[in-house]
């Protein structure tokens, strides 16, 4: 009886420590999947935490950019910049015919502030090109300028003519980095700021060199192509390198001082003109920037180089009309300052170093002019400062004489070559 009570006993105790035994088995089964859910959560828990900490981030940048940023699709119906912000984004309509393969990279184009004349630079994959420097008096803006962005080398200094508003700076340029090409429509030209030029050129032994129309270059990923002139002509502005310049889908035109007629016979030469930025030429002249160009070009953002309160009245009030007219976004550097335009392919970025809330198509008020006689003149030209003087003017007895130099001709001669008549003696 005992035996069989005992049996039975170690039975139950042997079901009962197997039941404990299982149980524990689960219980510890629970802990561990416990221990592993915790561990995911907290694991789950540390990335939420930094990608909220990432997005809190991202969107306390963008909301501090954004006072400087703002990405809009330009309208054809937008007709100024007063009211934007210092930078803003714009979608471009794609180009077919002009996209380029950017693998991921930008292209950044600043448009100078050289008082009254033209620089712009070009940067794309460590390349760079240079289209013109201003004019004399603009020589540390331009030597500073590539020493600040760190620029020992510009693949191309291109001259779009000879003009001293458009040439003067680049000898300036030519101290502050070496050039592997430079390219202008003449190689011989009267004037210091042409030979200025030429001579640094000689220093670096790089040949200057005549582009043909027609002509392809690469700058790292964009695509240049000279489009005029197509034909000389006796008149400087209009024999002006044009240059568009193709990055993507976003494309930007370089117009020299070209006017109406070297603009009608590029028209003529069925060239691909479709551009989303123009560089209008010739600082907003009436005699340029034609109504036939225009509607070729078809850009969305222009950008005109002049001079605050410049003794020419540019930009003139046809221009900002048919600029408006077609809803062009447009920038000034006589308003703004440097203006740089950034593409990814895609997209244009504008910052303008100054606050764009002003109306840019306001015509500037243009100081009386003493009317031109037709007479030749003796004149004294700084060839530093690109103003010409009386040769009785009290700013002649202070010249440097290697600034000076005598000039025998008549008054708009001397500001068809791009110089400025003095204020003080009004010559």
């Amino acid at each position: 009886m005992i035996s069989n009570w005992l049996k039975k006993r170690r039975s139950q105790w042997k079901h009962l420590i197997g039941m404990i035994l299982i149980f524990a088995l689960v219980l510890a089964a629970g802990c561990v999947k416990t221990d592993a859910t915790a561990e995911t959560s907290i694991h789950s828990d540390s990335v939420t935490v930094m990608e909220s900490s990432e997005t809190e981030t991202s969107e306390s940048q963008l909301t501090e950019s954004t006072t400087e940023t703002t990405m809009k699709e330009i309208p054809e119906s937008d007709t100024s910049a007063e009211g934007t912000s210092e930078t803003e984004s714009a979608a471009t309509d794609p180009s077919t015919d002009s996209t380029t393969d950017v693998s991921g990279g930008v292209l950044e184009v600043y448009f100078i502030d050289v008082g009254q004349g033209d620089a712009s630079l070009l940067c794309c994959d460590g390349h760079y090109m240079l289209i013109d420097g201003g004019p004399p008096e603009s020589s540390d803006v331009i030597f500073a300028f590539l020493r600040e962005h760190d620029i020992e080398k510009l693949d191309y200094i291109v001259a779009t003519h000879p003009d001293a508003d458009h040439i003067g700076g680049l000898a300036a340029a030519l101290e502050a980095s070496e050039v592997g090409r430079a390219f202008c429509p003449v190689l011989k030209y009267d004037n210091y700021s042409f030979q200025a030029f030429s001579d640094r050129l000689v220093r670096q032994q790089v040949e200057l060199e005549t582009p043909s129309c027609g002509m392809v270059f690469e700058l790292g990923s964009a695509h240049c192509t000279v489009i005029g002139p197509t034909e000389e002509s006796e008149k400087t502005n209009n024999n002006s390198i044009v240059i568009r310049v193709a990055f993507g889908n976003t494309s930007f035109l370089f117009t020299g001082d070209a006017e109406g007629v070297e603009e009608d016979s590029i028209l003529k030469s069925g060239c691909d003109l479709a551009s989303d930025v123009l560089k209008v030429s010739h600082h907003g002249s009436e005699y340029a920037t034609t109504d036939a160009w225009l509607e070729e070009v078809k850009p969305s953002i222009a950008v005109i180089s002049c001079g605050m309160d410049n003794s020419y009245g540019f930009p003139t009030a046809p221009v900002l009309k048919r600029l408006q007219q077609r809803g062009v976004t447009l920038y000034r550097t006589d308003l703004q300052g440097d203006i740089l335009i950034r593409s990814d392919g895609v997209r244009l970025e504008v910052t303008t170093e100054k606050d764009t809330d002003q109306d840019v198509f306001t015509e500037p008020i243009l100081e009386p002019s003493v009317p031109d006689d037709g007479l030749e003149h003796d004149y004294v030209i700084n060839v530093r400062t690109g103003k010409f003087h009386n040769p009785d003017c009290d700013a002649v007895s202070k010249m440097d004489e290697k600034n000076k130099q005598e000039y025998h001709g008549t008054r708009n001669s001397l500001i068809e070559e791009g110089y400025a008549p003095c204020k003080m003696c009004a010559p």
